[in-house]
């Protein structure tokens, strides 16, 4: 996995456009624009265009994109995917959730990233 470009380590938020968020992923995922190209059956002349914001077809793209980045849907729609919750947590909850703010977006994106991979490899474990 290539390391976090400071672009990356700008937040995602909802500023930012669909397209600088496709780049910022796909660079984070050391992918060229040639290679998403090639994964997607695409041009690389269209991955170009999504990511100036060029092209309104990148929408249907998108599901696929996150399955391929490992990452929420959502965040494509709104930058690091956020929900508000009131909830009760343990000492050990509010660690982790402290560590967790404490990391960048490209940080966060990786740890994201890490627990899904775990939860599949426990899927598929299961009897």
């Amino acid at each position: 996995m290539a390391r976090a470009p400071s672009a990356l380590k700008a937040e995602l938020g909802s500023h930012e456009t669909l397209g600088q968020r496709i780049r910022a992923l796909r660079q984070y995922a050391g992918m060229t624009q040639a290679k998403l190209a090639t994964v997607l059956g695409l041009s690389r002349s269209a991955i170009a265009h999504w990511e100036t914001d060029r092209d309104g077809r990148v929408r249907q793209y998108l599901p696929r994109l996150a399955e391929l980045f490992e990452v929420p849907l959502e965040v494509f729609l709104n930058g690091m995917a956020t929900q508000e919750a009131v909830v009760e947590l343990t000492i050990d909850e509010v660690d982790l959730l402290r560590l967790y703010r404490s990391l960048d977006v490209g940080e966060r994106l990786s740890v994201q990233r890490s627990i899904m991979r775990l939860l599949r490899r426990r899927q598929k474990a299961a009897p």
